[in-house]
């Protein structure tokens, strides 16, 4: 079976290294890995593994495929949906035993009546809105908040465990301010919650950024997703990226000066150039922004992507790199030689953060787990 045009590389000693950091940093707090998004593109089945090995006994999901290939991968942990479900997501996510994300009153009675269909109480994590992210979370400031969290703490079908929120920035003064915020909300949804509870209630509102930078944010538990895989703006150079996007050269030729490329004539030749052609594009999840702008490791040195991308193709200049030939490695995303195309140069092509692209080329190319920890 051929690698195919374009494939992901994912270093689970990368992953492994990154858990004990961050571990080591948090301290005793309890550490939930999230691993949505097919573990942010990196693929459960790579990373889940890895988890386990290191004795991470929760994990946190979106999409009830996670919660089922984590169970069928022998994960015997408790696991944390991280947004409101649908209905019929909650009910199939039952015997997974997944504890829901209760985003609203509204939201609660959803659980209450799936808990009903299904014969058994559903574990669920009240979101409120303390830090102002104003998404899925009870506003207690409004009239009617305190009633409305009291209300779903008497749903029969529901069983607190947890009052949760989420941060909106990346920005440590912003987090100090929410997790002030949270504290004070937190208890007062507690207590409005604990006739309904079977024991205490967790508080947990720290993501990667927040519980690494904000020490005061970690409360009773932490969700870390992004730090797991080396992508994290908190504490730089803590952490190794663990996923590397890589291609090929399918195509070596050469232009006159002042020749047009690509679509749109986006790119003019101003002297005789040497363009590779690289058979990835935005079909394949990098996106058509990048044209222009992205560059590549090709041989260890950086090259331009120069046209504006093709569905499954782009061009980079290598005319000032003669020894590249057809069939040469190219990377896309993270090291090769010395250098390295970080998450932050990603950022900067795109205009997005770098998860915007990553976790769309774990869906659509092929992974292999690489390192010593590789199976």
């Amino acid at each position: 079976m051929t690698r195919g045009p374009g494939w992901i590389e994912v270093d689970v000693d990368a992953i492994a290294d990154n858990i004990a950091i961050v571990r080591r940093e948090l301290g005793t707090t309890p550490l939930c890995a999230v691993v949505k998004a097919d573990a942010y593109g990196h693929g459960v089945d790579l990373v889940l593994p890895v988890l386990m090995a290191a004795g991470v006994d929760r994990i946190g999901v979106t999409g009830n495929d996670e919660a089922h290939r984590a169970r069928r991968l022998g994960f015997r942990g408790r696991i944390l949906r991280l947004r409101p479900a649908l209905r019929e997501e909650i009910e199939d996510a039952a015997s997974a035993h997944v504890e829901e994300w209760a985003g609203g009153l509204a939201h609660a009675r959803e659980i209450d009546a799936a808990a009903r269909a299904i014969g058994r109480r559903i574990g669920v994590h009240v979101s409120i809105n303390a830090t102002g992210l104003s998404r899925d979370g009870v506003d207690l400031h409004r009239a009617g908040g305190r009633e409305e969290v009291s209300a779903i703490g008497g749903l029969p079908g529901v069983r607190p465990i947890g009052v949760c929120a989420h941060f909106p920035c990346e920005d440590e003064h912003d987090v100090a301010e929410g997790a002030e915020e949270f504290r004070a909300q937190s208890a007062q949804a507690v207590a409005l919650l604990g006739a309904g509870a079977d024991g205490p209630l967790e508080r947990h509102c720290a993501t990667s950024y927040a519980a690494l930078t904000v020490p005061a944010s970690r409360f009773d538990l932490v969700r870390i997703g992004a730090a797991l895989y080396g992508d994290t703006s908190a504490r730089p150079g803590l952490l190794k990226p663990a996923l590397r996007l890589l291609s090929r050269v399918a195509a070596l030729n050469v232009y006159s000066a002042g020749s047009t490329v690509g679509y749109d004539r986006m790119h003019r030749t101003t002297r005789t150039s040497r363009l590779a052609v690289v058979p990835l594009g935005y079909a394949d999840g990098f996106h058509r922004v990048l044209g222009g702008r992205a560059q590549v490791l090709v041989g260890g040195r950086r090259a331009t992507v120069v046209d504006k991308l093709a569905m499954n193709t782009l061009l980079v200049d290598v005319t000032d790199h003669p020894e590249v030939q057809v069939g040469d490695e190219v990377v896309l995303a993270g090291a090769q030689g010395a250098d390295a195309i970080t998450a932050q140069d990603l950022e900067a092509a795109s205009g997005q953060i770098a998860a915007d692209l990553y976790t769309a080329w774990g869906r659509l190319l092929p992974r292999r787990a690489c390192g010593a920890g590789a199976a």
